[in-house]
């Protein structure tokens, strides 16, 4: 049984260091995360569907990897959190780029 765990606002950005590096065409995979995003209950977190990978950004310090991946909801990311050190997905975030960066008109795309 995979165990999940969704982060709050506090620990998610604990996980990262600026500035954070765009490692998606060049990373390779410290872990599988399907199995811990196929544990995920997507009606319990609010996602309708998920999509692909888009992007693969680390922090500065390079303890963590957030692999960032398109959902169903308008400008909103599941964001897996892997601790590089451990080779364990830490959790889960989901970060709603509306919110974060005060977008209502569309301008951001979710991948």
């Amino acid at each position: 049984m995979v165990f999940t765990r969704q982060l709050d606002e506090d620990e998610f950005k604990a996980c990262f260091v600026e500035p954070m590096t765009d490692v998606t065409a060049t990373a390779e995979a410290a872990l599988d995360i399907w199995p811990y995003v196929n544990a995920l209950d997507l009606d319990e977190i609010g996602l309708p569907s998920l999509n692909d990978v888009g992007h693969v950004y680390r922090d500065a310090r390079n303890r963590f990897d957030q692999v960032l991946i398109g959902t169903g909801r308008f400008n909103t990311l599941l964001v897996i959190v892997v601790d590089l050190g451990k080779s364990t997905v830490f959790g889960h975030f989901l970060l709603d780029l509306n919110k974060e960066y005060g977008s209502s008109g569309g301008h951001l795309r979710t991948v």
